[in-house]
Order: structure tokens, then C-alpha cells, then sequence
């Protein structure tokens, strides 16, 4: 194992970081140790001070392929949330969603053929819309993060779900001597023309003896926000609606992080965690919808609070059996749930949503009810599509009438009930290295949903409510409506209502109105069963690995993991009998499989400051949860189905991993690799034309095993500080990484071949900063090539995923030991997030977010 060699950059490394000098010690040997196996892993240690040469030494002393990169990734860049603590790392990318990171995929892969872990454990998953397992991290604050770990190709004492790779966020843990540290923050949301401010408060502390220590982290962050966006929406190639999106909202996240170790005389230890976080996003919104199809045009009030909670606790012990023997164990248990606040009421709680609608508007220039971009033959251009309203209309709040209350109804909990896990490790010789373990997990998934609208009784009460007859007020933000779009679309809205008082009227009148049962999705007409389900899951796995050093340049680690799998998923189906009436019927899906995962990985020293590092493994996906339902989901306003399948097959992955660095003395490291990935029975989603419940020319949606697939790819990776330059210059440095990939697939229906849906072609990250010690200054971009995020019956039906680009700039100033001001802008260049169909010219969708900064203080009291 070559323990020693790796002890004395670990303690340089950790000594440089203050009050957390020997605690750290401690975390990255056991990283370097009890995952010295793990290929391609990348260490994010989060704190201040530039530890950044020291833990490249690490990196080279390593048995195994490790990168280490310290505040570069959290401490010294304005990444606020988890997801975007770890973007900066060659090969890894983020989904966003309102301009903040929630997911993580990584070499450009979908997120979910990804596996993202809190302290070696899979966190379960629940998102809003997402029935996927990729965890959402945008609810944790990256703060609570001590280091985060990337590997790229597992061995086999990791979990091999796994195509993609591994990030495994470590919270932080008990400290060697007092520490006590405040950082405060306030900033200024440009588009939202609002406030943010955060609070983090760090205290931890030992025993006098040095056995007990613990660790209390709590995190506070609020900020307003707002994004402006247009969504045309498509029959064909031409544009039968039109959506102008203007969101307003404020966004709450709190984390806690608790953490207890007890120190026996003889070394051993044991542990404890708790880890609580929070997301609560309460939004409105004001939609327009010009319906060119319908000759009218929509308004819909919109208010809604999106909750997130997750909480977890583990308790674990490491004992040194012998001089030569070790045990590692761990027992755990985590729950994650989203569901919406009380809106309009407690007994509701849903996406509330109020449409009032004006008849007869009069559009002009359009061609059978269409409007066409300029690609298509039309006149307008993708980035300013005309209202086609008369040059007069505006929106009359007197003829605006009532046309239905719509409670849009999400619940999603997933529950990891049980966690448990042990490792044996024994070093047989100073050469050789055994350890195997097990480790088993016990899940449970509910997911409900509903879409129902309600219309006003006119037969009881008379005519609908107008929207006149509220109080009225000018729409927030309207004066400032997409200006970076040259179309003056706020000269033509209408003044809106309160949405207090709408949900006011809504539970007041509540009984003046009836659900119209044939536009709601739900479960007694079958047209919500998609989203219906009950899951429960058992993972079993068991590995035994080798560690052989064959002599000073050559190390060898080989090993075997074997997972099995068992899932039952309760459901319904909706059957439609020969008189064509339909009932509900009980569903059972079952899926019982054992995956076979072996893994080998090679170093070899070519010099001192060269290593060339081989890996072959195999790694499997596990098929999302929704995919899994048998139930399907009728979307009546885009007239599609959405359908599951309980037969189908986990993915598997061949992977060839070939790695080469050097460095430069102390002063940085370049590094290339090429990969390549053979993939089985990948998932797509096949869709055919057909018809459901009586609608004819319905997209079905159902998602099947394909064909085999493969993807390659080449990184590039470059850390240097230009210390050869004179004076002041030599503070000056580089951090560069590059990821091309290509990928093919194929699926029925399309003539050759096809790229990995969700895979992006390019990666790169490019920062150039100056530090002296005292100050820093940092400049960083980021950016993910566009992706195909469906695919339709041709590439011009293909919906894709636009490029995207951001650019932050951060700043660091040591005023002395204890105290640090640091200031941060983001999205500098106010980058849109964009969707489009075929091409860029016909989009789906494109949203602005504006830039946001902020100013702090951070204060070390020991």
C-alpha cells in the first residue's frame, strides 16, 4: 500500500490550513488510503488558503490517479451550492435550472448514468419534475462540503452504478483544537432588482485529552431572483403559441452539518453525522400565451412554493484489528421529500394557477394560424418573434374572462431506510494488499401527482369573474421585460392581479367551481398513472480487491464487485374494454438482476515527474424510477403520452481509461487522457404515433433498451503558476481544462447513427488568477456544448439542450490571520439558457437571468 510514502504531503498539506491542521491530516489520509484504489479521482479540499502546490505533491505521491485541487473549486470561486462547487473539474458538468446548478454529470454523460454520494453513501433523489435517479444538489450548500471526490473509473470497493463516474461530496468533521469561524455576505440581484445575504457559522472543538471532538456547521443563504423568458411552442414547424415567461421569486437554502468522533487509547475510532438541508423557492409568475391557433391571448397568474428537504444521519467506526488489519463499518439512513408550500391553502398545496382569457385579439400576418420563423420560411427571427398583435392592442382587463383555477399536485419521497456497509482491509506483505467487503441498502420511492383544473360553474353563478373585477396593478418587472430580446413585448400586457387575492377568491369561491375531469390528469381517468407509483428497491453487493506493488514504478490494484438488484414497482393501468369504457386494474412490476463488475488499474512511474496510470472496469445504470412505471401520463395540451416500462434492462459499460501527467517541479501539472466507453442495452425513449383514451394522432412516449452504443474522448488538464515570470508576475497563474467526446447509438426508426441522448461534445474551463498571499483576484469561465436532449423522428425533430457559457469573477483579500473579505460576481456575461428543436433558429425555449454579486466577510475567532 505504500502508506508512508503518501504521509508526509498529506500532513503538508493539511498543516497549511489553520485550525483544521490535524483533522484534515487525518481525512486525506484515509482518502489516500482507504480509497487508494479509486482511479481517476479528483479531491476538491475547501478552504481559503492556497493549498494548491502542496496537494499537487499529493497527487503525485499517489498510488492510485488522484487529482487534487484545493479553493480552487469551492473556497476561491463564487460557487454557491454543491452542484456548482464541482463544475470546475475537467470533465464534469452541471444542469441548471433558474441559473444555479442542480445536477451532475460527468465526461458529458446524462447525469443520471452518473452516481453522486455524500460521504461514500448515494443520496436518494426527489425533484419537482425529475423522475430520474440523479440527486439534486442545488438544496446544499457548499459550505457544509469539506472536500468533494470525482472518480472517473471505479474499483471495486466503490458502488459500480457508475458509467459516467463518481462525486462524492465529504462533509466536513470533528477539528484537532477550537475553531470558531463567521463569514457573512450581502449582494444585489440585477434582474430581480433585489437582495442577497448569507450567513455560515462554523464551530467545532476537542477534549483536552484529544479523544472527543465535534463539529456543529450551519449555513443560511437567501436571494431573490428573476428570469425572463419566451418558450414558442410548435405544430410542425410552425408556431401555434407563443410564451412570455416573467418570473420573480426568492430562493431560501439552509443546511446543518453535525459531526462527533471518539478516539480509543488504541487508535480506534468511531463517529457520528447528521446532516439536515433546505430548499424553499417561492415563486410568481406571470405568463402570457399568445394563442395564434385560437385567435386569443392568455394570462395566467401563477404562485407556488417549491419545498425540498433532505435529512440523514450515520454512525461508523474504523478498528485496527491488528498492525496488519483494519475494519471499516458504517450504518446510515437518509430521506429526501418535495412537495409544494401551502398554496393557495394547506390542504391544496400545488402550483396555483389562475388563467384569465381575452377572445377575438385580432393577429395579424400569421399563415393558417402559424407563425414561422425565418429557417421555416417566415418572417420572424428565432430571436425576435413577433406578438403579430395589432400595433394598438393592449390587453383589456374588461373582456379578460375567468377560463379555469388549475392545482398542479407533485409529492415525491425516497427514503434510503437502511445503509450498511463494512470493509476489511489486510496488508499480507509490504508488496501486497487484500480487501473486500459488503454493503446493502434498503429503498423506498412514493411518488403522487395531479393536474387538475377547475372551471366556473356559469349554469349556478352566471358568467365568469373578469379580471377587471380584482384590484389591479402594474406587473412586476414589466418595465424591464427580455431586453436583451429587440421586441417590445411589455408595451402590449396587460396590468395583473394580486396573487394573494386571487387565491382569496379561489377558497372562498372554491365551491362555485367543478372539476372538469377530461382536461385533468388523474388517477381515476388514467391519465395520471405515470407519476402514480410505489417503488421499493434492495441493493446487495459484495467485492474482494488486490493491491499489488510490483516494485518502486509499478503498482497494480484488480478487483471484482457483484450487485444484485431486486425492484418491485406497485402501480395501475388504465383498460379500456370493448364498449370502450376504461377502469383502473393493479399493476406489479418485478426485476430481479445480478451485475458482474470487475475492474483493474495500473500506474507505472516513468520519471519522477511522469506517471502513466491504465484502467479497465465494467460499471452499469440502474433505469430511472419513472421509467420503470408501467402507468402512463397523458399531457393533453401538447397531446402526447407519456408511458413506462417495467421489463427493462439496467445499461452496462465497458471502460478503457488511459491517463499521462507531469509536473512542473512545485509549481503545477499538465495531464491527457483518452477514454472509451462500450455500452449495452443504453435506454432511449421510443415514440410512435398513435391513439389513446380517444384522441387520435397522440405521441406516444415509452422507453425501450436499444442497441449497443459507445462513446471516446480525450482530456486535457493544465495547473500552472507562471513563477518563472519576473516580480510581481510570477504571482500570476493558469487553470485550464478541456474534455472532447463523441458518441453514437441506435435507435429504431433513424438511418445511422445517433449521439448519446443528454451527452455534451465539448467541456473546457479556462480561470487566470493572481495571488500574493494576501490578495487574489480570479477570473473564471465555464462552458458545456450543446446536447441532444430528445430525440424526435429526424435531427430536425431532435430537441436539444443549447451551449452554455458562464463567466465569474471572484476576489479574496487577507486583512491578517483571523480575518478575510471576499467579494464575487456571477454570470457576467448574463448568458441565456437556451432549448431549440432541429437547430438554434427554431427555439423550444431561452431564459436570461441577469448577474448577481455580493460582498462578505469571513472571521476566524480561533
Amino acid at each position: 500500500m505504500n502508506r508512508l510514502k503518501l504521509l508526509p504531503a498529506a500532513i503538508a498539506l493539511a498543516v497549511s490550513q489553520g485550525a483544521y491542521a490535524q483533522g484534515q491530516t487525518q481525512q486525506v489520509d484515509e482518502a489516500g488510503v482507504q480509497e487508494n484504489n479509486g482511479i481517476e479521482e479528483i479531491v476538491v479540499l475547501g478552504r481559503m488558503f492556497d493549498t494548491e502546490l502542496r496537494s499537487l505533491e499529493l497527487q503525485r505521491e499517489s498510488n492510485r490517479i488522484i487529482n487534487v485541487v484545493s479553493a480552487d473549486g469551492i473556497g476561491k470561486l463564487p460557487d454557491r451550492n454543491a452542484a456548482e462547487a464541482v463544475q470546475r473539474v475537467s470533465g464534469v458538468s452541471i444542469e441548471r435550472d433558474q441559473g444555479e446548478g442542480r445536477f451532475v454529470a460527468v465526461r458529458g454523460l446524462p447525469s443520471q448514468w452518473s452516481s453522486s454520494s455524500l460521504n461514500g453513501h448515494r443520496l436518494p433523489s426527489a425533484e419537482e419534475e425529475t423522475t430520474s435517479r440523479a440527486a439534486a444538489f442545488d438544496f446544499f450548500p457548499s459550505e457544509l462540503i469539506e472536500r468533494i471526490e470525482v472518480s472517473k473509473a471505479v474499483t471495486a470497493d466503490q458502488e459500480g452504478d457508475s458509467i459516467g463516474g463518481n462525486v462524492n461530496f465529504v462533509t466536513r468533521t470533528a477539528p484537532e483544537e477550537r475553531t470558531l469561524d463567521i463569514s457573512v455576505a450581502g449582494g444585489y440581484a440585477d434582474k430581480a432588482e433585489g437582495d442577497i445575504s448569507s450567513f455560515s457559522v462554523l464551530w467545532g472543538d476537542r477534549s483536552a485529552d484529544g479523544k472527543f471532538g465535534y463539529m456543529v456547521n450551519a449555513t443560511q443563504w437567501s436571494r431573490d431572483w428573476a428570469t425572463d423568458n419566451y418558450e414558442p411552442r410548435r405544430n410542425g414547424n410552425g408556431i401555434y403559441r407563443l410564451e412570455l415567461r416573467d418570473y420573480t421569486g426568492n430562493r431560501q437554502t439552509q443546511g446543518l452539518n453535525l459531526g462527533a468522533e471518539y478516539v480509543f487509547d488504541n487508535g480506534d475510532k468511531i463517529f457520528a453525522r447528521g446532516l439536515y438541508g433546505t430548499l424553499e423557492d417561492e415563486e410568481t409568475h406571470y405568463k402570457h400565451r399568445l394563442r395564434f391557433d385560437k385567435d386569443r391571448l392568455e394570462l395566467q397568474h401563477i404562485h407556488n412554493m417549491l419545498v425540498t428537504r433532505m435529512h440523514g444521519f450515520e454512525f461508523g467506526g474504523e478498528h485496527g484489528l491488528s498492525d496488519t488489519n483494519k475494519l471499516d463499518w458504517s450504518l446510515a439512513s437518509y430521506e429526501n421529500e418535495f412537495h409544494y408550500g401551502a398554496i393557495p391553502n394547506k390542504e391544496d398545496r400545488a402550483y396555483f394557477v389562475m388563467r384569465f382569457d381575452q377572445k377575438d385579439v385580432g393577429y395579424e400576418g400569421l399563415e393558417d394560424g402559424l407563425v414561422y420563423n425565418t429557417i421555416d420560411g417566415g418572417s420572424d427571427p428565432a430571436d425576435a418573434i413577433s406578438t403579430h398583435l395589432p400595433g394598438d392592442f393592449v390587453m383589456d382587463p374588461t373582456r379578460s374572462a375567468l377560463s379555469w383555477v388549475e392545482l398542479y399536485k407533485v409529492y415525491l419521497n425516497e427514503k434510503d431506510k437502511i445503509v450498511a456497509s463494512f470493509d476489511f482491509t489486510s496488508e499480507l506483505s509490504s508488496e501486497l494488499e487484500l480487501k473486500f467487503g459488503m454493503k446493502y441498502r434498503d429503498k423506498e420511492r412514493v411518488s403522487e401527482f395531479a393536474d387538475e383544473f377547475y372551471a366556473w360553474d356559469a349554469d349556478n353563478y352566471g358568467p365568469a369573474p373578469l379580471l377587471s373585477d380584482f384590484a389591479l396593478s402594474d406587473q412586476p418587472g414589466r418595465s424591464d421585460f427580455l431586453p436583451e430580446v429587440d421586441v417590445d413585448y411589455e408595451s402590449q400586457f396587460s396590468q395583473v392581479a394580486d396573487m394573494s387575492d386571487l387565491e382569496s377568491f379561489w377558497n372562498q369561491n372554491r365551491d362555485k367551481f367543478v372539476l372538469v375531469e377530461g382536461d385533468s390528469a388523474l388517477v381515476s381517468n388514467g391519465l395520471a398513472l405515470g407519476r402514480n407509483f410505489d417503488l421499493a428497491e434492495q441493493h446487495l453487493s459484495g467485492y474482494g480487491m488486490a493491491t499489488y506493488q510490483y516494485n518502486d514504478r509499478t503498482t497494480l490494484v484488480a478487483g471484482l464487485r457483484l450487485t444484485q438488484t431486486t425492484t418491485e414497482v406497485d402501480s395501475q393501468v388504465f383498460v379500456t374494454d370493448e364498449s370502450g369504457e376504461g377502469h383502473l386494474e393493479p399493476f406489479k412490476g418485478e426485476k430481479d438482476y445480478l451485475s458482474v463488475l470487475p475492474s483493474a488499474h495500473l500506474k507505472y512511474a516513468l520519471t519522477e515527474d511522469s506517471n502513466l496510470r491504465l484502467a479497465l472496469t465494467r460499471t452499469f445504470a440502474r433505469p430511472d424510477f419513472g421509467d420503470l412505471n408501467p402507468g402512463g401520463y397523458y399531457a393533453e395540451h401538447d397531446n402526447e403520452f407519456l408511458g413506462g416500462n417495467a421489463e427493462l434492462d439496467p445499461t452496462y459499460s465497458w471502460n478503457l481509461d488511459a491517463i499521462y501527467e507531469h509536473y512542473f517541479s512545485d509549481a503545477g501539472v499538465v495531464s491527457t487522457g483518452l477514454f472509451y466507453k462500450d455500452i449495452t442495452d443504453p435506454i432511449f425513449t421510443d415514440v410512435s404515433e398513435g391513439e389513446y383514451n380517444g384522441n387520435a394522432g397522440v405521441d406516444i412516449y415509452r422507453p425501450e433498451n436499444g442497441d449497443d452504443a459507445w462513446l471516446r474522448g480525450a482530456e486535457l488538464n493544465l495547473i500552472r503558476k507562471l513563477d518563472f515570470l519576473p516580480g510581481p508576475l510570477a504571482n500570476l497563474g493558469v487553470s485550464a481544462n478541456v474534455t472532447l467526446m463523441d458518441s453514437e447509438m441506435s435507435i429504431p426508426g433513424r438511418s445511422g447513427g445517433v449521439p448519446i441522448p443528454r451527452q455534451a461534445d465539448l467541456l473546457h474551463n479556462f480561470s487566470v488568477y493572481y495571488d500574493d498571499g494576501a490578495f487574489s483576484l480570479r477570473l473564471a469561465q465555464n462552458h458545456k456544448g450543446e446536447y441532444v436532449e430528445e430525440h424526435g423522428g429526424s435531427r430536425d425533430e431532435d430537441q436539444f439542450y443549447g451551449a452554455y457559457t458562464s463567466l465569474d469573477l471572484s476576489a479574496n483579500y487577507t486583512v491578517n490571520d483571523q480575518l478575510v473579505i471576499f467579494a464575487e460576481a456571477i454570470n457576467l456575461s448574463d448568458e441565456p439558457l437556451t432549448y431549440y428543436i432541429g437547430d438554434e433558429d427554431r427555439p423550444k425555449q431561452v431564459e436570461y437571468y441577469g448577474i448577481r454579486g455580493q460582498l462578505g466577510v469571513r472571521y476566524s475567532f480561533y
